[in-house]
């Protein structure tokens, strides 16, 4: 069996997303997700569904399409997000998205009040 770098929690969640992929079958970093039934409804709910076990905000237009290729670019996305949080977000990073206002390209300050996600950004 292949060792995958995300939790449980996840592997579940974007399982239960694939309605093409077998439950036996393998799910890889790699794994094209496209081709296993992930839809745009699809990946709405997933990042609703990943929002709520990762304690994360995806705000939105931070998502890009591409960030669906495969578990492994979807987890980066995840893990972003989640040192998103742990870096300084007073709030826990659960602030709605009527608080962020996008600012171009930027990476994270010193203080924690700008993020980029996958090129996205956005400003507290």
């Amino acid at each position: 069996m292949t060792k995958v770098p995300w939790d449980k929690a996840f592997d579940e969640i974007l399982r239960s997303s694939l309605p093409l992929l077998k439950q036996d079958e393998a799910l890889l970093p790699s794994t094209p997700l496209s081709e296993y039934g992930l839809d745009s409804m699809g990946m709405m709910q997933l990042i609703a569904r990943l929002e709520t076990s990762h304690r994360v905000t995806f705000p939105p237009g931070t998502m890009p399409s591409s960030a669906f290729a495969n578990p492994g670019v979807l987890w980066g996305m995840v893990q972003a997000a989640q040192q998103a949080t742990e870096w300084g977000e007073p709030d826990g990073g659960h602030r709605g998205p009527a608080h962020r206002r996008r600012t171009g390209l930027a990476g994270w300050s010193e203080h924690g009040s700008r993020g980029t996600v996958a090129g996205a950004s956005w400003q507290y």
